[in-house]
């Protein structure tokens, strides 16, 4: 079994700098899948937002990875949201997404304060081609449950006080 920084060393996933100032200290941790990392590099550079925002979506990105690590408050529901548990379809239990404008990042908190993003898409594909389950039970928990992580892999629930410190509500 293994712990978020023996997988790092291994390559299974990369932490994200958030470039904080050399008088800020990273209060939260995030993660991100070789996938992830490469959509990040390659994809996330190359769209415009689709909703006018007048930040593009990489620019939205690293200013909510800079919220995100700095621990200033992110409001639940609008910048971090969970995915509710089904009965009939547990698999997927513990996965939330982060959120802007444009983008969502799917992925899960392994301990509080340190997210684990494993794919990202738009916020307009995933509404018009119905990508959310998919990513939820597919993606995240799929490559959640392959990874040799020490028990427990991941917080359940839907309790934001459980995997975030300082947020706010809408």
């Amino acid at each position: 079994m293994a712990t978020l920084a023996h997988l790092e060393a291994d390559g299974r996933v990369l932490k994200y700098d958030a470039a904080l100032e050399d008088d800020e200290q990273e209060l939260r941790l995030l993660y991100v899948s070789p996938t992830l990392a490469e959509w990040i590099g390659t994809t996330l550079p190359t769209l415009i937002s689709d909703l006018n925002d007048p930040l593009p979506p990489l620019d939205q990105f690293d200013a909510y990875g800079h919220v995100y690590a700095s621990g200033l408050p992110l409001v639940f529901d609008r910048q971090f949201k969970v995915f509710q548990p089904r009965a009939v379809e547990p698999l997927g239990d513990g996965v939330w997404y982060i959120k802007t404008t444009d983008i969502r990042i799917f992925g899960w908190f392994w301990r509080r304060d340190v997210f684990v993003g494993v794919v990202g898409d738009t916020a307009y594909r995933c509404k018009t081609y119905n990508l959310y389950q998919g990513y939820r039970s597919v993606n995240v928990a799929r490559f959640r449950d392959d990874l040799p992580l020490d028990e427990p892999k991941f917080i359940p629930g839907t309790n934001p006080d459980d995997v975030l410190s300082n947020y706010d509500l809408p």
